[in-house]
């Protein structure tokens, strides 16, 4: 094991030591956010993975929403293609004018309606692009033109997903607070992008597009995109990733506990 990931396991085996913490807020992914805040890193949406070369996920044990794995701009038509995509396709935001939503799950294998289009994704070898296919109410195909290209796509994933490491944690909620309990950390590596693209193409991971606009904080107002959030059940983890080392804190607490009382048991019921 490599000295980062040895020093994140230390930091995640403190982090385990004190059982429940605090939550840094009360939504969806105040999980992750509160295992980075334990480890002294603010939020950001950085190119680079979160933690010395280490991309971090954070789930809670029931937990059944999807792993977001990064997000992309596409690359093309034009360089602004999201606006394009929210002024053609997206809904009038009902609180701030002259700005629009656009955001649903898009798949390879099957047709999702977002506002009044189907959205749909392609994955061509011959072009080695992705596009996102848009037909109309009637299902018959409008454009076929927003991309991605396999080389800007390869390069991102590679620079942010080739080290992973994958946290769970209990959750209960207290007085209206949230409090998280990290009792297991796993370290992956990616297969290949190769990999990556049959997975996309067997529809086990999809994007989410992603147009909206800010509802508090200082960007309140303005549009805020993602373009596309490129997504993947926690269940198929081990179809993208190999797993190089686990440790679960809580069957290390037991096990230990166990071999503790019958050391005790021992010396207390059997002469030397």
């Amino acid at each position: 094991m490599t000295k980062e990931k040895e020093l994140l396991l230390s930091e995640f085996i403190k982090l385990a030591k004190k059982g429940y913490v605090k939550g840094v807020n009360n939504i969806t992914n105040s999980v992750g956010l509160t295992f980075e805040s334990q480890l002294g890193k603010k939020p950001d949406s950085d190119y680079l993975p979160d933690y010395n070369g280490i991309e971090l996920k954070c789930t809670t044990r029931f937990s059944r929403y999807p792993i977001s794995l990064f997000s992309k701009s596409f690359d093309g038509p034009n360089d602004f293609e999201m606006n394009r995509l929210l002024k053609t396709y997206g809904k009038k935001d009902i609180q701030f004018e002259g700005k629009f939503q656009l955001f649903g799950v898009v798949r390879t294998r099957r047709l999702t309606l977002i506002n009044s289009n189907y959205f749909k994704l392609e994955v061509s070898r011959e072009d080695k692009k992705i596009y996102l296919l848009i037909y109309d109410k009637n299902k018959n195909i409008i454009e076929k033109i927003s991309y991605v290209n396999f080389y800007s796509l390869k390069k991102r994933i590679l620079a942010k997903l080739t080290n992973l490491c994958f946290v769970c944690a209990s959750k209960k909620k207290e007085y209206g607070n949230l409090f998280f309990r990290y009792y297991k950390i796993s370290i992956y590596r990616i297969k290949s992008f190769e990999k990556f693209l049959c997975l996309l193409e067997d529809g086990k991971i999809s994007i989410n597009l992603c147009g909206r606009v800010a509802r508090s904080g200082e960007r309140i107002g303005r549009q805020q995109n993602k373009n596309m959030v490129f997504k993947i059940p926690r269940y198929y983890i081990s179809e993208l990733f190999d797993k190089k080392f686990e440790f679960d804190y809580d069957k290390y607490i037991a096990r230990n506990k166990k071999c503790f009382n019958n050391h005790i048991f021992k010396k207390t019921t059997l002469p030397d």
